[in-house]
């Protein structure tokens, strides 16, 4: 999928050359490939990243992976304390949730942040950023609700699954421990799952980072992004693109790496 948008976006620069003539175009990827991989260009891309404070989304996206992960995680061992009522209540409240738009969420913490000040002088977070000083705890709430919100309705089915399992309900009966289980069985047959949806919940990251920079005039990789379309032709826009959207999905490709090196390490140890 990643490797796919890339392609798309790579495409999308050649497409009106591809109407005068097949070996402009040609010439065109050709010069493109030559130039992605000069020192030159390197430098270039460190300015821009520079530029656009690129390292403000690398950040909120990092944060908010570590923070959907970590609450997934936290959801999925106390799954078994829940009551089947509360699990449908709480599955009803966050596909409301999930409705909402992300400018009612923003408005709702800016609402919220202002009450709290008013009512005790306490000023929780900043809700209004610069590009040198931008806000953080806003962003990084908004860019992980949603995904979050996603992976619990997702994956509430195949965690009740795995915990309803002949093989869970076998080994609980021979005394292994809930929390011996959870980590040798619970979380490797979750996160075969999760690699499948990653892409899902990095592509619904980005998309309300997008509106994060905007919104808030931050700056960042994906506004850097936007702004290619205005690079004049003869400076190879496509090159750009394609900096910037390595750089965007370079946490999705550490992510995806390390929730797959975790999946080998516990399995492995099952396994011994």
């Amino acid at each position: 999928m990643p490797f796919g948008i890339i392609l798309l976006v790579c495409l999308s620069y050649s497409l009106p050359l591809s109407t005068s003539g097949s070996d402009l175009s040609w010439n065109m990827i050709i010069e493109t490939i030559k130039q992605l991989f000069t020192y030159t260009n390197f430098l270039n891309l460190s300015t821009a990243y520079q530029q656009v404070n690129g390292s403000y989304t690398f950040e909120i996206i990092a944060m908010s992976l570590g923070i959907t992960l970590f609450f997934f995680i936290l959801y999925a061992y106390f799954f078994p304390k829940f009551k089947n009522k509360t699990i449908k209540k709480m599955i009803d409240y966050l596909e409301d949730t999930e409705s909402l738009p992300i400018v009612g969420v923003v408005l709702f913490i800016h609402w919220f942040s202002v009450m709290i000040y008013k009512a005790t002088s306490i000023y929780l977070f900043k809700t209004v950023g610069t590009p040198r000083e931008p806000a953080v705890v806003v962003p990084l709430v908004s860019v992980s609700i949603y995904p979050l919100v996603f992976l619990i309705n997702y994956m509430t089915p195949y965690i009740k699954d795995v915990y309803q399992s002949n093989y869970f309900i076998f080994a609980k009966s021979l005394g292994y421990s809930s929390s011996k289980l959870f980590f040798s069985y619970v979380i490797p047959n979750l996160f075969s799952f999760l690699e499948r949806i990653l892409a899902i919940i990095y592509l619904e990251m980005i998309t309300v980072m997008l509106f994060i920079e905007i919104q808030f005039n931050t700056g960042g990789l994906l506004t850097g992004l936007r702004n290619t379309q205005r690079i004049p032709a003869e400076s190879y826009p496509q090159l750009m693109v394609i900096n910037f959207l390595y750089l965007l999905l370079l946490p999705y490709f550490i992510m995806s790496m390390l929730i797959k090196l975790v999946h080998v390490i516990i399995t492995s140890k099952i396994s011994q």
